[in-house]
Order: C-alpha cells, then structure tokens, then sequence
C-alpha cells in the first residue's frame, strides 16, 4: 500500500481552515466513505391508512405524536411525519387508491394506471439486486396475490408473496451475496490501515513545527478523526454479523387466526431486515391486510380498556370501525393503528441496531415509507397523512420533524383526465403522493422532473 507524504512547508500551505477540504489528507479520508452502502427503501400500506391527519402537535422539530401514533415516540428522531398529501381526486376509495398509490397516475376511464409504480421504475434505474423487489403481503387468510398496489412496465398488477415464498427465496440465494461478515470486516480493516498509517505520519510532522503551525496542525488532524469516527473507524472492527439466515418459520397448525396474522407480520419484517441486511435488493413492499378486531386493546371514551369492536355482532369490523360513525368507534380504530406502529417501530428498532459500513445504522440507510389506500377509514383523500422513518444516513433524509402541508379550501382545475371539482369547505392538501414519490426517488439517487400525472407535481414538500 502507497503512503501519503507531505512535507512542513506543504502541509502549512494546506492546513489553513479555508483550504481543509482540499488538502490531499482530508480528500484522501473522504475517499474512504465511498463504502458502496446503498440506500433502502421500504413501503409499508395499512389498511384505511395511518389514523388520519393530525397525527403530530407542535411546530416541526419540537413535537409530540398523537395517542395512535405514540409507539414512534422511542425513534422519534428518526421519524418525519408528513402531515396530510393529496391523493385520487375521483373513483372507488379502495381499488382506485390502491392503483394510484404507487403510480400517482390512476386513470379516471377505468383500467391500469398510465405508467409502473416507483418501486418498478427505481429498481430498473438503480439496478435489480441479487433478488428483484420484495413484495410481501402479510395476512391471516385470503388470496396474497389480490391487493393491487405494483404495477410493472406491462401496467399488469404483481401479485404479492407470503411470508413462506419470500423466505424460500432469500434461503436459495443467501449463499452467494456478496456483502458477507468477512468481507465487510476485511474492507474496514483495509479503511482503518490507511487512517492508521496517516495517522503516525502526522505525529512524526508534528514534532518539527512551531506553536502556531501545531493549532493549524491539530485543527487539521481533528478533521482527520472526525472522519474515522463518521466511518466507525475508531476502535474494535465489528460488523455485528449483519447477513443472517432468517430462522425457520413456525407451523401455523393449531394457531387461531389472530395468532397467524401477528406471526405473518413477524415473518415478514424478520425477511424484510435480512434481505436489506444482506443486501439482496434495495426495495420492499409490505401490504398488511385488515387487522382482526380482537387482537389488540384500545381505551374508550370512559377510560376502559376494551378489546374487540365497540359494535357487538351487528356489524362488521369494516363497518363499525374503519367506518367509525362515534366516537369510540374512532378509539377504535386509533388503537389498530397504534398496533401496527407498535409493531413498525420494534422493526425500526432491529435496523437501528445493525452497524454498517458507512458509519450509520441500517435504519439511517433505510427508507421506511407508512401510508395506506386511504388517511382513514372515512375514506379521506384530501390529506392522507405519510410517516417517514429512517434515511438520515446514505438517502440524506432530514428526520426528527414534522412537516406541515399547506392547505388549500377547495380545488377546480381543468386536466387532461377531467376537471378536478372539490368543494371549497373542504380542506385540500397543496402537495401530493406524486410529489412525495418524486423526492423519494431524488434521495435514492434518481432525480425526476415529474412522477405520475403531471398535473399531480404540484411542488416541493422538504424532505431533504
């Protein structure tokens, strides 16, 4: 390996606080980042949506999450809560919303969107990994195949796998990634030589200079340090065995249903962590079904805590709850949304724990995106509400806010599908799932001038 020499006079030229950046010291410690870490990005759609907006007080950094979403408090500086986007203007709120949420183009004439969902279109720009995107479903009964949120170049639904599909996929596969834990210890082993080797010359040049040079001396040598440390540089080499075999799923045989939809939701996220673990794909997709009404405990507007529907057996969970008409039937439904954040964040928290090469965590090098069909179960489109959750780190995401969407009081305008017609008392998000998906894709490295319906880009919304 070839040392860096650099000479008094030289190093004094290039040691003053305007000239850091482009000393060859510091431009050889930046070279070190360039760790090949991609960014990941997940979906995540809940059936009748996040709880609806509102979900977060205070201004953008100094908040606190509504009862439905408290779960997120543990990670909250890794969460962006986007408070209200615009969805379809027209058609069935669930088959219509479903098409368009990916897409951003459903089509008013009836039949496939206008163009593939943004998990197609990323994975063909960025490239397909070692296993193509994981699209998982997580249910307690039913056909896997039935929820259409991905869309291909065909415009033809992809169907979506069952925890056991997507675990016999990732078991043939494993063997050959390439990210293993003795190549990943071997290339910081490789980064640490270099910073090392740095290192001792500088000491060596540091006892030939005067006072004054040695604070220029030290002022550059901190930067080399902080580098180290933004790499995880400094101290033991571990990797924390990242690539791991996902372990065998239970039997279901005996399990009543509620116990198979937790297990398949678990299954799915254990799939989900090691496929990004091992890097087998930088994309993901989980559609979890409806919740059956009695495997969570929700408060009502006593103060009791109560399991199951408020509505008996005269209606269903769909009608009763999803379509809460009072208001403990919107207790309800908060704490089915408190569950699945519940179970969401205890994820978030796996990533957390995972060190990558870059320095960050794998949650920070994720991209974890909640929303559903609908911002409620009353059907709101208007302001459908977007929880964001890691990519502080490779997708250079700013978390730990809350971004409040201006509004608007209606909305007339003339487009190629028709004329958008919404009544002025009614409030309207002035920014979109389209421009949400446009600026998702900028911080996975594919900048786009539109997404979806062009007159859908209605602007920025500030994630980055």
């Amino acid at each position: 390996m070839s040392k860096i020499f650099m000479n008094r006079r030289h190093f004094l030229r290039n040691a003053g606080i305007a000239s850091l950046a482009f000393s060859p010291l510091i431009t050889s410690s930046r070279a070190l980042a360039d760790t090949g870490v991609k960014p990941r990005l997940l979906f995540i759609f809940l059936p009748h949506g996040p709880g609806g907006p509102g979900g977060g007080k205070g201004t953008e950094h100094n908040f606190t999450f509504s009862p439905w979403l408290s779960p997120l408090s543990a990670i909250k500086e890794h969460v962006t809560l986007v408070d209200g986007l615009f969805g379809t203007w027209w058609g069935n709120a669930h088959n219509v919303s479903y098409a368009h949420l990916l897409t951003g183009s459903a089509n008013p004439n009836g039949g496939p969107p206008r163009n593939p969902s943004v998990d197609v279109m990323l994975e063909k720009k960025l490239g397909k990994g070692v296993l193509p995107v994981q699209r998982l479903v997580a249910r307690a009964s039913g056909y896997a195949g039935g929820r259409q949120v991905c869309y291909g170049d065909n415009l033809k639904a992809i169907s979506l796998q069952t925890a056991s599909q997507a675990q016999a996929a990732i078991l043939n596969n494993i063997g050959g990634v390439q990210s293993s834990e003795a190549k990943l210890r071997a290339l910081r082993e490789k980064r640490k030589k270099i910073l090392d080797e740095v290192a001792g010359e500088l000491k060596t040049l540091r006892s030939r200079l005067t006072s004054e040079e040695k604070i220029k001396f030290d002022q550059f040598t901190n930067s080399i340090n902080e580098t180290a440390s933004s790499l995880g540089l400094n101290g033991t080499i571990k990797t924390g065995g990242n690539c791991q075999k996902p372990g065998a799923i239970p039997s279901t045989k005996g399990l009543s249903r509620n116990k198979v939809y937790e297990l398949g939701i678990d299954t799915q996220f254990a799939n989900l962590k090691t496929t990004f673990a091992c890097n087998l794909t930088q994309f993901g997709v989980l559609s979890f079904n409806e919740i059956p009404h009695d495997i969570y405990d929700w408060t009502d507007s006593s103060g009791k805590t109560r399991r199951g529907k408020p509505c008996g057996s005269t209606e269903n969970f769909h009608q009763c709850v999803a379509h809460y008409k009072d208001k403990d039937g919107r207790l309800c439904f908060e704490g089915s949304v408190k569950w699945f954040m519940q179970k969401i964040a205890n994820f978030a928290k796996e990533l957390d724990a995972i060190k990558e090469p870059n320095g960050h965590t794998l949650l920070e090098n994720t991209i974890i995106v909640i929303s559903g069909e609908v911002g409620d179960g009353n059907h709101d489109r208007n302001r459908k509400p977007f929880v964001v959750i890691g990519g502080r780190g490779a997708p250079k995401l700013k978390t730990g806010r809350i971004i409040k969407v201006p509004q608007q009081f209606g909305w007339g305008l003339t487009t190629t599908d028709g004329k958008i017609s919404i009544d002025s008392r009614a409030a309207i998000s002035q920014r979109t799932e389209a421009d949400l998906w446009r600026e998702i894709s900028q911080a996975m490295g594919v900048n786009l001038k539109t997404f979806g319906s062009p007159y859908l880009n209605r602007g920025r919304i500030g994630l980055l």
